[in-house]
């Protein structure tokens, strides 16, 4: 089955405290977790809210944008690689000492 375009926008940002991937939720909290996150279905609701949080919320979160999504057996799937690793963490091993 061929991927779809994407028919929904998620707004993203890193966390000011920690630079972690941050996603805006339905009450206008911000949750690490992609799953979390409210889907718009326009570019310009999307628009509108980086703009406010851009200028409300640069003690919790920085550099706001969003990205196209879609929804795949009601998950909300990413469209691009880098918004996929964002979500999910790094896409090789991380060898560590201890």
């Amino acid at each position: 089955m061929a991927k779809t375009k994407g028919t929904h926008f998620v707004i993203s940002a890193a966390h000011t405290s920690t630079g972690a991937p941050a996603y805006l939720k339905a009450d206008g909290a911000w949750s690490s977790d992609l799953a979390d996150a409210h889907a718009l279905p326009s570019k310009e609701e999307a628009r509108a809210l980086v703009a406010k949080a851009d200028l409300e919320q640069q003690r919790v979160v920085c550099d706001p944008y969003f990205f196209p999504v879609r929804f795949e057996a009601s998950a909300i799937d990413p469209l691009s690689a880098r918004e996929s690793i964002r979500a999910k963490g790094p896409s090789v091993p991380i060898r560590r000492p201890d």
